[in-house]
């Protein structure tokens, strides 16, 4: 009955069990293979090929760029700056160098709170907050403050904050603040010069760079580092200037620029044998430790004395009347027809300043006037004058390795109109620079050569290799005959002419005035009220050690370079002429007596006669320098004239009875005993003294007296004695 009842069921399909299912595969796989199995095999190999084929993309073709990608994630290649090279005097006195400081940078991911540091560092470094929280926003490494001061950044390292980091630099200083500053130029936060001999030089001066390994924690941290490269230090620069000489015409610049109220001006002194510049100054000037921050601080940039062309006026007028000499077409002796101040050249009517009759050519050159100077102009012809202004070196560079040097304006002859042989022999339209004028000036003093102008005198590499700067050939422009001439024609300027107010007691000195009407940019005209009045001279006429060119950009008021211009060159060349240790050459005079009036100054464009010149006022206080106090080099001790000052004493106030009284102010004289001449010209210049010394070491003595009232402006007089200084000069 069971077994029936287990038939009868039997009709029910039943569920296979695990055994049914092994059959049936071990079936399907002794047939032909599936197709889903097929395709889960195909699909399995190419899975394996493809990761076969990424990783020999991985390891083998791209191994070497991902070894470097980890590499790079955690250590690094910091270049380390060298040290840039020093810049210095002719004397080693540092002008320019190095020293490390440190910039303040940020890491904007690890500050927690960014409105709090940035007034933090806002406070500190008195930056814009607005700027320093839109750097705190960003995520990458932001520089803070490039070249911080060690004051600054000792401030933010106190603050204690999170995520600052300071990086070692080295920023350029300038010691000696706006001197020579036209020249050295300045260097950027990149290192790199802006200006002047820092940009001229910059290659030599950076120096080789050095590299440093440093390994990196997953933040970007360095915790270790080795030095795979040294820096190799820039090379040294010495510069022919005398940073004595280049502070004197620096100090005199400025306070001819005070008198006159000048808008800008040039002292240019060199040596006139060999070319060497002992100072180049220029007003304005600009500190270069100093960022520039606006338009006006770049326009102070300028360098007056290279890149600024001006109408030399009559100071021209030497190379026409050497030029005249030179070709055996005149002598000094002869008389020219002055016409009683009047010409005509072209159609255009030529006027001197008043009207003169026969004069000498000396006296031509003396008086300077315009007749008799375009007189032999014309006798020259336009191609000869053209051949002599270009043989003198104007129309040219002069070579010096300074940026923005212009090469002035000289037509050729082919452009000349028909009355500009009336206007170039007396000095107008040409345009010249200072570094030109100063050339074709030293022709006439060292014998008829032209001499190329020099700054660097020596390159001194990291490894102590000297190289000198090879000096230009000289090349013959007028005989010795003809500047021996000119010479004497020129110290007759100086002596009778309208060089008056640059006689330098002790020496004998020749030079010429210059005065030139500005050309209206609006009109394009000559201008009426702007000038440029000149003086160049040199000295001793015999054997001349220094050839100096002064120029003042539209003073105001008084504007003769006679009158102007020329009293500067004294006040330089007795200073300058103690530092190269040249003795006064003449005798020591008395007591100088009261000048009468000089005779008019030239000016070559005047249209109008002018009145002569008053005469200068003396002042309490002021004295000139008449005769050595300590021996041949030293300067000569200040005397004045009856009525005004007395001479120079141990401290006192002067003497009572001359009619002059001292303004008294809240300003009183310092203690200058005991200190260097450095620093009593450093002192004094800051209180807007007017300093004359004598001798040289420290200062023994002043006048006025230290804690007298003075006013500003007013002459300090100060004797430095050599005995005092407890060693021996350097130089």
């Amino acid at each position: 009955m069971e077994g029936t009842a287990s038939k009868d069921h039997g009709s029910i399909p039943r569920r296979p069990t695990r055994i049914d299912k092994f059959r049936l595969l071990r079936r399907q796989l002794s047939g032909q293979p599936p197709f889903r199995l097929c395709t889960f095999a195909l699909v399995a190999v190419a899975w394996l090929f493809l990761v076969l084929v990424r990783l020999w993309y991985l390891q083998v073709d791209q191994g070497d760029s991902f070894v470097e990608k980890a590499r790079n994630q955690h250590q690094g290649i910091i270049e380390i700056r060298a040290d840039r090279g020093v810049i210095s005097d002719r004397f080693g006195e540092k002008l320019a160098f190095s020293t490390p400081v440190e910039s303040i940078a940020v890491f904007p991911s690890r500050i927690q709170n960014p409105e709090i540091t940035a007034r933090l560092l806002a406070n500190v470094l008195e930056m814009d907050y607005r700027l320093l929280y839109r750097k705190l926003e960003k995520r990458q490494f932001q520089f803070v403050k490039r070249l911080a001061e060690p004051g600054e950044a000792e401030r933010v390292r106190n603050l204690s904050l999170i995520g600052i980091h300071f990086e070692k630099e080295s920023k350029r200083y300038y010691p000696q603040g706006t001197v020579a500053s036209h020249l050295l130029g300045a260097v950027g936060v990149d290192h790199h010069g802006l200006a002047g001999l820092e940009q001229t030089f910059d290659d030599p001066l950076q120096g080789q760079p050095g590299k440093r390994l440093v390994q990196y924690d997953a933040r970007r941290n360095g915790y270790a580092g080795i030095t795979l490269e040294d820096t190799v230090p820039g090379a040294q620069l010495a510069l022919t200037i005398d940073q004595r000489i280049q502070m004197v015409a620096e100090v005199e610049l400025a306070r001819a620029v005070e008198e006159t109220r000048a808008s800008a001006g040039t002292i240019v002194i060199m040596d006139p044998h060999n070319g060497e510049l002992l100072a180049v100054a220029n007003w304005p000037t600009f500190n270069p430790n100093e960022p520039v921050r606006n338009q006006q601080d770049l326009k102070r940039r300028n360098n007056f004395a290279l890149s600024t062309l001006f109408e030399p006026g009559s100071s021209l007028k030497i190379v026409t009347v050497a030029a005249a000499l030179e070709e055996n077409l005149t002598t000094p002796d002869e008389v020219l027809d002055c016409e009683m101040g009047a010409i005509y050249v072209g159609g255009r009517r030529i006027r001197d300043y008043k009207p003169f009759g026969e004069l000498s050519v000396s006296e031509v050159l003396a008086k300077s006037s315009n007749v008799g100077t375009v007189k032999l102009g014309l006798r020259l012809g336009d191609r000869t004058l053209h051949r002599y202004l270009v043989r003198f070196g104007f129309g040219q560079k002069t070579g010096l390795p300074l940026p923005g040097e212009t090469a002035g304006l000289l037509r050729s002859p082919e452009d000349w109109q028909a009355d500009s042989m009336g206007s170039i022999p007396i000095g107008q339209e040409i345009g010249v620079t200072a570094i030109q004028l100063a050339r074709a000036v030293s022709v006439i003093a060292n014998g008829g050569w032209l001499v190329q102008p020099r700054i660097i005198d020596l390159m001194i590499h990291p490894d102590g290799r000297e190289q000198r700067r090879e000096v230009a050939q000289r090349r013959r422009v007028i005989s010795p005959k003809t500047a021996a001439t000119m010479r004497a024609m020129m110290e007759g300027a100086v002596r009778d002419g309208t060089g008056r107010r640059a006689g330098t007691p002790g020496y004998r000195v020749a030079g010429k005035t210059g005065t030139a009407q500005k050309v209206d940019p609006d009109t394009g005209a000559y201008s009426k009220t702007a000038y440029v009045p000149s003086f160049v001279g040199f000295a001793p006429v015999n054997q001349p050690s220094i050839t100096v060119v002064i120029v003042l950009d539209s003073p105001v008021g008084d504007y003769y370079g006679g009158l102007v211009a020329a009293p500067v060159f004294p006040r330089v060349a007795t200073q300058v002429l103690r530092f190269r240790d040249v003795p006064p050459e003449l005798p020591v005079p008395g007591p100088l007596r009261p000048e009468p009036p000089p005779p008019p100054v030239e000016m070559a464009d005047v249209i109008s006669p002018q009145p002569a010149p008053r005469v200068e006022e003396w002042q309490a206080g002021q004295a000139i320098l008449v005769a050595a106090t300590q021996h041949p080099g030293s300067a000569p001790r200040a005397t004045p004239p009856p009525g005004a000052v007395s001479p120079l004493s141990t401290g006192g106030p002067p003497a009572s009875g001359n009619g002059v009284s001292v303004r008294v102010t809240d300003r009183s004289v310092p203690d200058f005993r005991g200190q260097t001449v450095r620093q009593v010209v450093s002192h004094a210049t800051a209180l807007g003294l007017h300093l004359e010394w004598s001798g040289h070491g420290r200062a023994r003595r002043q006048w006025p007296r230290a804690g007298a009232p003075v006013a500003r402006g007013q002459k300090v007089i100060v004797e430095f004695v050599t005995a005092l200084a407890g060693d021996a000069r350097k130089r």
